[in-house]
């Protein structure tokens, strides 16, 4: 320190000069904001950053916009599928009167035609029923000998007629099963001999449980043929019977109540039978349904016109534009269903969708006169099937917007697949440029943290200096 001494104390004492740098040099070492002075250029550094994450954010929203036009071009697609072949005019359904006695169920099969109907009886199982136990869970069945040696019960079945086609059926009890009613009744459903076995309360007084024995198919009979070692006897309360109706006079015999194909394509429900006086019941066009079809169609086609102006149109009011605004996509999309929507088809009556209620709008949205298709279907449901299903070698209006939102919608290679796969690979490589900026920046901060913490400890070196020699000063060593 002697030369620093010596140098200030060379110093002539009006030059207050000096001793004004090393107090702000003290003051300089108290007051470094270090932190903010790297914050500060971390953020200038990051602008760059900002900007790539935005272009990131932005690559998502259109993304996510795309998924929402795929989703959309999915469900008219689907919509499009009840209406594209000539079998989606299938469509039938029964009239009868209510309480009928039955009713009907019409398959895509079914024949146009009115028919005459009488249900003589239903079809019914067999129904045998046992003398009863006191406790279905406790009191055995089995006819125990004074010997007490039987340790087991065998009851034989014979199912169907003796004479024609019968066939006998064992089932046994014994200490694995169990002894009681309800472990006969299980036995018997285990051995799945065509009998179905439940135990059911009689309340008859001091033997209120019985054993309930049917045929598992209608019109089948049975009988128990026998029984050793067990207590009860069995008589039959309700002989099996075949359904029997006749269908136009012709007699139809049934072992269901659900009878198929009496009536071609159909499935008749019988309930009751319906006397000796005929019920008419007859088989039309289900114009419901494709009505229905129909309504739903022209929703998913609006719906996906709403969904494409809402992300490509232009707001006059905030000067902003939709995401796809100018996208060759949706341009391509729109032109090629809006084209389908109005081009003439068909060789019959109808020529257009207009012809039967189906108006292409100058927004470029489909209406619908429900009123005027049902009286198209009422006049000509044949047309109406031509002109939107066509028939084979002749392709209907709606088959060909149904083949052109199949290849859209293509998952390989349809339109928005390769937008997806655009942005994909646009939103990949500005990852990559994110992290490689985030890893700058980082490396920035680190050094800058560095190199003020040395600044900080040279600061803090000259600050002791400092002290040192106003301690000499003070004490007149200088």
């Amino acid at each position: 320190m002697s030369g620093v001494s010596g140098n200030i104390g060379s110093l002539p004492q009006d030059q207050g000069a000096g001793r004004v740098k090393i107090s702000n040099m003290a003051a300089l070492s108290q007051n470094l904001d270090t932190d903010a002075l790297v914050e500060a250029s971390v953020k200038a550094a990051s602008l760059p950053l900002v900007q790539l994450e935005e272009s990131q954010a932005k690559l998502d929203t259109e993304q996510a916009i795309w998924s929402q036009v795929e989703k959309k071009l999915e469900s008219f697609r689907d919509a499009s599928a009840s209406l594209h072949i000539e079998g989606n005019f299938n469509a039938y359904k029964p009239v009868l009167p209510d309480h009928a006695g039955f009713t009907v169920s019409a398959g895509d099969n079914a024949a146009i035609g009115h028919h005459d109907i009488v249900v003589s009886s239903l079809a019914r199982p067999g129904v045998t029923v046992s003398s009863g136990v006191q406790d279905a869970d406790k009191s055995s069945v089995l006819n125990i000998p004074p010997d007490g040696a039987l340790s087991h019960g065998v009851i034989t079945f014979l199912i169907g007629d003796k004479l024609v086609g019968g066939e006998y059926k064992t089932v046994r009890i014994d200490h694995d099963t169990g002894f009681t009613l309800k472990d006969l009744a299980q036995a018997i459903n285990d051995a799945r001999v065509g009998i179905h076995a439940m135990v059911m309360r009689t309340g008859k007084p001091g033997a209120p449980y019985s054993l309930s024995l049917s045929s598992t198919k209608n019109g089948l009979n049975f009988s128990v043929a026998g029984t050793e070692g067990i207590g009860l006897s069995f008589r039959t309360v309700q002989k099996a019977s075949l359904a029997q109706l006749t269908v136009d006079g012709v007699p139809v015999v049934s072992n269901s109540n659900d009878v198929k194909d009496a009536v071609p394509g159909t499935v008749l429900h019988l309930r009751r039978p319906t006397g000796q006086v005929p019920v008419g019941m007859s088989i039309v066009h289900d114009r419901k349904k494709i009505s229905a079809n129909l309504t739903r169609f022209v929703k998913s086609y609006n719906d996906l016109v709403d969904t494409v102006e809402k992300y490509s149109g232009f707001n006059k009011m905030t000067g902003q534009s939709g995401p796809l605004l100018g996208s060759f996509t949706v341009t391509e999309i729109r032109n090629r269903l809006g084209t389908a929507l109005t081009v003439a088809g068909g060789g019959g009556r109808f020529r257009t969708l207009a012809d039967i209620g189906l108006t292409y709008q100058r927004n470029g949205r489909l209406a619908y006169d429900s009123h005027k298709f049902d009286r198209a279907l009422s006049s000509d449901y044949a047309g109406v099937s031509q002109l939107l299903a066509g028939s084979p070698g002749h392709p209907g209006l709606i088959t060909h917007i149904h083949d052109m939102l199949v290849e859209m919608t293509n998952p390989a290679n349809g339109p928005v697949f390769g937008e997806q796969q655009a942005i994909g690979s646009q939103s990949r490589m500005l990852q990559k440029e994110i992290e490689h900026k985030q890893d700058e920046i980082a490396d920035l901060r680190e050094r800058l943290e560095d190199k003020y913490a040395n600044l900080q400890g040279v600061l803090g070196g000259l600050n002791a200096r400092q002290n040192y020699v106003r301690q000499q000063i003070a004490q007149g060593n200088l």
